[in-house]
């Protein structure tokens, strides 16, 4: 098989390692030459073009295509796979693409939807309020306890989680929020209880509505801290998270790979809905690691096979990425010692492979261009103001890079 992928920065590099290791050719669309999974020796054909959430991303993968053969384009990301839905028809004249249609990925990352879903569906989710306006914002939150967590109702790029710990905190919270995110009169940010304890995934696999493949963890470190990407997850197994994962799931009758996001409530030891993530996830890698291959099994499908449902995985398996925890431990140092003893300790996984470290190397570059470029934006608008940074960026010609290795 020959597979196209687009850089999803964290699961691309699992997804482009497991399918390789498999003898399927895997190229790579990405925005960028320092992308880290260009540079894996299982990416054997490697693309620049815009990125995802640019008005050509779409334009360049057809381009691809019409040049060049793929059995299939698998989408990485909110925005890549939305706009693969949304031009659905014109991607299958050229080759296979495995995911839910347009409408139901925009229900699906919609919390107000999600929550309405969990509540038609038995499953336990924060109280959360959805408000009209800044005025309704601050009258409503009395409906809730404090810590009040402010988070958008959509999908949306970098840190998105503040929180306001007392009804004198909120406005300013509130207010910042909006505008560093830009949100509009008709999507302001929900505001939502806090759930003491932990955060845990439901991942899935579906064929057509029947879950095929699943898969759990838990999160022991994020970045940032209070609530973000995992940097630290641990493999487990829970009927009652299950349940509920398949409950919703099925309620959409999906199709193709999904996440539904959790905390475990350490006041009632349920599980409370956060959201569900219609896309492959960051921390696949764990998965990988405890024996689910999701990307080889959505290959199987590309294929028209018929999978049977599994279950089965190592569990307890503990993963780490080290430039993501040091990311946390800048953020929490008494997490230093815990970061230290999980990379130094053999039986802990993590996303260094010894046959393939280039993309670790340039990962580590990615990661401190991001944070040059987030005081480089922090700097300008300090100096000129907040509206500094809004001009849009102009898509990237799509071309070729001649690929330096080749998958055995």
């Amino acid at each position: 098989m020959k597979i196209l992928v687009n850089d999803g920065v964290r699961p691309s590099l699992g997804v482009v390692r497991s399918l390789g290791r498999k003898g399927i050719r895997v190229g790579v669309l990405a925005e960028s030459s320092f992308a880290p999974v260009l540079h894996s020796r299982y990416c054997t054909r490697q693309y620049l073009g815009p990125a995802p959430e640019s008005e050509g991303f779409v334009a360049a993968v057809l381009d691809i295509l019409r040049r060049e053969h793929y059995d299939a384009f698998i989408p990485i990301g909110y925005e890549a796979t939305l706009s693969c839905a949304e031009h659905r028809a014109e991607l299958e004249t050229l080759t296979r693409v495995e995911i839910m249609d347009e409408a139901k990925i925009r229900l699906a990352a919609d919390k107000r939807h999600t929550h309405e879903l969990a509540s038609a569906a038995g499953v336990p989710a924060p109280r959360t309020v959805y408000p009209a306006s800044l005025r309704d914002a601050l009258a409503r939150a009395a409906e809730l306890e404090y810590p009040i967590v402010i988070k958008p109702c959509r999908e949306t790029h970098g840190e998105t989680v503040r929180y306001a710990s007392s009804p004198a905190e909120l406005p300013a919270v509130y207010r910042r929020f909006c505008e560093e995110k830009g949100f509009s009169q008709d999507n302001l940010p929900m505001l939502q209880e806090f759930i003491p304890g932990y955060g845990c995934g439901f991942f899935a696999l579906y064929q057509h509505g029947v879950p095929k493949r699943i898969f759990m963890h838990r999160r022991i470190r994020e970045n940032p801290p209070s609530g973000g990407v995992s940097t630290c997850a641990e493999s487990f197994f829970d009927p009652r998270l299950k349940e509920y994962g398949v409950r919703l799931l099925d309620s959409l009758k999906w199709h193709g790979v999904a996440m539904v996001e959790f905390r475990r409530d350490s006041r009632d030891h349920d599980f409370k809905l956060m959201e569900i993530n219609p896309r492959f996830w960051g921390s696949l890698d764990l998965a990988l690691a405890a024996g689910v291959d999701f990307p080889y099994d959505l290959c199987q499908v590309i294929q028209g096979k018929q999978l049977e449902y599994s279950e089965d995985y190592h569990r307890a398996i503990r993963f780490h990425w080290p430039f993501l925890d040091l990311q946390h431990v800048g953020r929490r140092l008494s997490s230093f010692g815990a970061v230290v003893r999980d990379a130094l300790h053999p039986s802990v996984r993590s996303n260094f492979w010894p046959g393939d470290l280039a993309p670790n190397l340039f990962e580590g570059l990615w990661l401190a261009r991001g944070v040059a470029r987030r005081l480089k934006a922090k700097v300008a608008r300090a100096f000129a103001g907040p509206n500094a940074g809004d001009a849009k960026r102009e898509a990237i010609t799509v071309r070729d890079i001649p690929s330096k290795r080749l998958a055995p």
